[in-house]
């Protein structure tokens, strides 16, 4: 769990999954715990701006009602009133008594008829719009920020793993795990590998937190000149080649396999450490497909520059 989780869950903008799994977190980790009190004490003064309590249900169709009122009362007003400044009596002084009482000219009547008493007026319409397109925007507004954090969770979970491999390559002659052989046949056995050699923090979620179901997606490595499998090495001119990824979007690789919890979106780790978003599979060097080889396979490169990285139990 990162910090993000535990402000979106201080700032309640999770959903009710999101939110149990980050109470069971806190239950088995009393640190953590601990941390979310620090955090909740450094976000109480945001807390005291909050509103008490979200809007009623029936709020904008309560708030139509009362425009409504206020439009027939106004008009009733306003009819009053012109009927007052037509009639000559008005202006007349109060002791002075006309010879024959002035006549009050009819009331003006609209040229066309405005739908007065029981049935909606023309502004009730435009009144009635605003506050569904409102209601539209707040809510779209909340999505987007839900997605939005769950985005930069999952590529801090990335990060994270980046380190652990980073660590592990500094032990092992500088290279990664490699899957494909005896003991890791399969590219979700990484993670196993780097949990066995102490790279992984205690607790660390090896899904993405945008769905727990989905884990992450692993190079399958390369065939060497001979045919021999090689995995990757941390080497400098090995920067922009794809080691690690949530799952493909279904765009990207169509197929019955889970796919990226982030709908067309995908974060891909790079052997240099950075991640990058991107809604195509194409990203790999010189615009190569990183989850198929050069044959169209989910299977290990055909060289070096092959970049392939494989759902949790595919094979090279």
């Amino acid at each position: 769990m990162t910090d993000e989780d535990f402000i979106g869950y201080l700032a309640d903008l999770l959903d009710p999954a999101e939110r149990a799994a980050v109470e069971a977190y806190l239950a088995a980790h009393p640190a953590a715990a601990a941390r979310v009190g620090r955090l909740r004490l450094a976000l109480a003064p945001l807390e005291a701006d909050r509103e008490p309590d979200p809007a009623p249900v029936g709020l904008a169709v309560r708030t139509i009602e009362r425009l409504a009122a206020q439009l027939v009362e106004h008009e009733h007003a306003a009819r009053e009133a012109a009927a007052g400044r037509a009639d000559p009596s008005a202006d007349t002084a109060p002791d002075f008594v006309p010879l024959r009482p002035a006549r009050r000219p009819a009331p003006p009547t609209d040229p066309e008829p405005r739908f007065v008493g029981g049935r909606f007026r023309a502004e009730l319409f435009v009144a009635a719009g605003i506050a569904l397109v409102a209601v539209g925007l707040v809510l779209s507004g909340v999505n987007r920020v839900r997605y939005q954090q769950r985005v930069v969770a999952c590529q801090n979970n990335l990060q994270v793993l980046y380190r652990g491999l980073s660590g592990y390559s500094e032990t092992h002659d500088r290279r990664f795990p490699q899957v494909g052989v005896e003991g890791r046949p399969t590219a979700g056995t990484f993670v196993a590998e780097l949990a066995a050699a102490g790279q992984l923090p205690p607790g660390f979620d090896t899904t993405c937190p945008g769905d727990p179901r989905v884990s992450y997606a692993y190079t399958l490595g390369y065939r060497a000149p001979g045919g021999e499998l090689v995995g990757l090495r941390s080497e400098a001119d090995a920067d922009l080649v794809p080691i690690s990824a949530d799952y493909p979007s279904r765009e990207a690789c169509p197929g019955s396999g889970p796919a990226s919890p982030h709908q067309r979106v995908m974060n891909v780790l790079f052997v240099g450490g950075h991640v990058r978003p991107t809604t195509t599979a194409l990203v790999g060097p010189g615009g190569d497909d990183i989850y198929r080889n050069q044959l169209g396979r989910v299977a290990a490169g055909l060289d070096r520059t092959d970049a392939v990285l494989g759902r949790a139990g595919d094979r090279p």
